[in-house]
């Protein structure tokens, strides 16, 4: 599906003349996963000269019958199928990791419940890790760190591994949670750094290293107004600041730009946004900068949507996957669940 070019718009008056600079525009948008399943959670990258994509499949939102696929591609417009991951439990969120010898995939697992467990609704939580070195064969899922822990995102950096980890120690409470920094040698054996934070309830994160050796953290919170929080540090990354950014993302991606920094991720669809032609749905893109967001797009969305994937495969382009219900709730699409998905791609012009 194509949607034509729809501006965001910046007017400035220089004399009597009004001067209109497209900040936005949304170049095309495509699903490219729909066969009926809740198709959800994704991620983007490019590894070897391919796209990749990765997301969950199951029948609902949360079901044992979820599991990881990994998709490539040499044009965004034909996808083939390279791998699928399983384990015992409900797979899900899988995110990648690119270095230059292997390409790794992160995912939550909702582990079966044991008897006597306390959490009347999900097991314990494993993070487990997948990684290939030619994108064909994939190495078995092994759990990459303690339960309860989850390496939402994970960034390679310097020959480091970084991720903002969130976990709980109270499975009746998993909003009483905390934030830790964890690092890794070697995408396999972690260790935590530091607590980024712990008041507040943070949750799904992203990490972005300054060229200045500072480290930005955003992140989701369930708290009261659920506003993201804003955490920074300067190395050795021991001691973090917080700020209240005022905004609600849920599962938040970080992506530079042409020496910009955007974060896309879960809006609030009530909460206000920026005049543009297309619908304004629940998945935006917002400029970042320290402390502060600035909306510069929403996709079309609708239902249970967004976590997104953010690329820039170009100067002045932005590249983001995620997923929507509004072809089945629009009732243009007949799905095989109640809680069908699909998965889309949409490449956005950013203006400099």
């Amino acid at each position: 599906m194509l949607v034509p070019g729809h501006p965001e718009k910046a007017h400035e008056l220089v004399g009597d003349i009004k001067v209109v600079t497209l900040l936005a525009e949304i170049l095309w948008q495509r699903a490219v996963v729909r066969d009926g399943w809740h198709n959800a959670f994704t991620d983007l990258c490019v590894w070897r000269g391919l796209y990749w994509l990765t997301f969950r499949r199951g029948s609902a939102h949360v079901s044992p019958d979820g599991g990881v696929v990994v998709m490539r591609s040499a044009d965004l417009r034909r996808w083939q199928q390279a791998a699928y991951l399983k384990t015992i439990g409900d797979d899900r969120d899988p995110k990648f990791c690119p270095t230059e010898n292997r390409l790794y995939v992160y995912f939550g697992t909702w582990l079966p419940r044991p008897e006597g467990w306390p959490d009347e609704r999900f097991g314990p939580l494993v993070t487990h890790v997948s990684f290939s070195e030619d994108g064909v064969d994939w190495s078995k899922p092994v759990p990459a760190y303690k339960r309860n822990h989850w390496l939402w995102r994970v960034r390679y950096v310097d020959g480091r591994f970084y991720s903002p980890a969130y976990g709980w120690e109270n499975p009746r409470n998993k909003l009483k949670s905390f934030l830790d920094l964890l690092v890794s040698e070697d995408g396999l054996r972690w260790r935590r750094e530091a607590r980024i934070g712990e008041r507040n309830q943070p949750n799904e994160a992203d990490i972005f290293f300054r060229e200045d050796g500072e480290v930005w953290c955003i992140a989701r919170s369930s708290r009261t107004p659920d506003h993201s929080l804003f955490y920074s540090s300067t190395p050795p990354y021991r001691e973090w600041e917080c700020t209240d950014l005022g905004v609600t993302i849920h599962c938040p991606v970080f992506c530079r730009a042409g020496g910009k920094l955007y974060v896309a991720g879960r809006r609030r669809i009530e909460a206000p946004w920026i005049p543009q032609p297309t619908p304004a749905g629940n998945t935006g893109i917002f400029k970042f900068d320290r402390g502060e967001v600035k909306p510069l797009v929403a996709l079309p969305t609708y239902g249970d949507a967004a976590y997104p994937g953010l690329i820039s495969p170009k100067p002045g382009r932005l590249v983001i996957s995620y997923y929507s219900q509004h072809a089945y709730l629009s009732g243009a699409v007949c799905g095989r669940f109640p809680d069908s998905a699909d998965i889309y791609l949409a490449e956005v012009s950013i203006a400099d």
